[in-house]
């Protein structure tokens, strides 16, 4: 499997003062001398934090020896927190206040990224989708935050979850077919995510054009003994249909399938789907969190680990925001370090770790043409933050430990396919 030998990094050109320090320990006490004695935070320094993409090959070759090393492996363990990030000053570079620095073309990573909104979000997510489908590619992964705020995710909020991850699929639903011509079918799990979904966004499947709702079975009618009395109750007898129902296995009219709110448990039956309904016709996984499921696979009553080698290895992801908040103990005041940041990849631009300044704007420290793993992306940041332990000490032994990666982020020859790594 091809892999990229060295990871790309932007930050020796953050503040210069502490890459010129000789030992760790200084590099964090210069970090931590914006927090006065009365706990208030001051700035650092005036000069920004990442370059114009014009100036990297400049800044790239005046590194100091932080740049000169490989794709680091292990990463520091941190413990999740709530986010208090370190107090960088804004940058200029692909922001609507100083677009003059922004990428010259969709080949370009982003120096920042900061949505001004969701839907500004669905739109680009858009675009890499487009991108891709020009490409020719089939199976393609779209994963970013569903609800606003670091831990807000199915677990924290179900519903909300799973009704933005509908609305987010309309939007780009209905981009599809008004800028390429493609109709689209949002396919749910079951019949009773159907006729939820069917309920909530009545007016808005009415005002999309060219988007419709369906299921992974295509089965949509409730045939259960509650489904029979409730027809009944509402005065339709035991019909088995009727002008409100809509037909079973109706899958011709749809050029484009974007599944949404899947389990782990249900990852079998899209295999089932792409396999023997779909046609070759190109899928969406919205907002799935398959890193996540990934990581459920092989465990007691779920899927076996096979399903990740044989078949969610083929799908690219196109649009990839994954956002995670991370704390380091340190020696000296404020002793805990709270940072966080994204592991980010726009296609076709290559995969990119961002890090959170505190005025939410994520900047770009490092990018290569294979996927950062977590750990990866987690030691990206420390290094540009000058918190790395250094190279074959006993506190990165420590930390990191002997396992630094998930199962399935180790390659493997069992994979079927690189796609969900480039």
């Amino acid at each position: 499997m091809y892999h990229h030998p060295q990871k790309l990094r932007y930050f020796p050109h953050i503040y210069p003062r502490v890459y010129e320090m000789s030992s760790s320990m200084n590099a964090v006490k210069t970090l931590c001398c914006s927090f006065s004695s009365s706990g208030e935070t001051k700035r650092l320094s005036t000069k920004p934090l990442l370059r114009s993409k014009s100036c990297k090959a400049k800044a790239f070759s005046s590194s100091s020896s932080s740049s000169q090393n490989g794709k680091t492996k292990a990463a520091a363990t941190s413990t999740d927190k709530d986010e208090t990030s370190l107090p960088f000053r804004a940058i200029p570079g692909g922001t609507p206040e100083d677009p003059s620095n922004a990428r010259k073309g969709r080949n370009d990573g982003r120096p920042t990224y900061c949505p001004p909104s969701y839907a500004a979000m669905c739109m680009d997510a858009f675009g890499s989708v487009q991108d891709a489908l020009n490409d020719g590619e089939k199976l393609l992964e779209v994963e970013f935050p569903a609800v606003p705020g670091e831990d807000a995710d199915y677990k924290a909020a179900s519903d909300v979850y799973i009704d933005a991850n509908v609305q987010y699929a309309l939007v780009i639903g209905s981009s599809l077919y008004e800028k390429l011509g493609k109709r689209v079918q949002i396919c749910l799990p079951d019949g009773v995510e159907f006729r939820r979904a069917k309920k909530v966004f009545s007016n808005s499947l009415m005002m999309s054009e060219g988007v419709t709702l369906n299921t992974l079975d295509g089965k949509k009618q409730d045939a259960s003994i509650t489904g029979m009395f409730q027809k009944m109750s509402a005065g339709r007898g035991l019909r088995s249909g009727s002008a409100d129902d809509e037909m079973d296995d109706d899958f011709e009219n749809a050029d484009v399938f974007i599944i949404v709110n899947v389990s782990c448990g249900e990852l079998p039956d899209v295999e089932q789907f792409v396999k023997t309904t779909s046609g070759g016709r190109p899928i969406i996984m919205l907002n799935n969190q398959l890193d996540t499921l990934r990581a459920d696979l092989g465990l007691f009553s779920f899927p076996p680990k096979s399903l990740h080698y044989d078949f969610l290895s083929y799908f690219k992801p196109v649009f990839y925001l994954r956002s995670r908040a991370y704390s380091r103990s340190i020696t000296v005041s404020p002793f805990v370090v709270n940072y966080s940041g994204a592991v980010f990849r726009e296609y076709p631009a290559p995969w990119q770790v961002m890090i959170k300044q505190s005025n939410g704007v994520l900047a770009c420290i490092a990018e290569d043409e294979d996927r950062f793993t977590l750990g990866e992306a987690k030691e990206e940041m420390l290094i540009a933050l000058g918190l790395s332990d250094p190279e074959g000490s006993f506190m990165k032994t420590a930390r990191s430990g002997l396992v630094v990666n998930t199962w399935w982020e180790e390659e493997d020859d069992a994979e079927k396919s690189d796609a969900w790594r480039t």
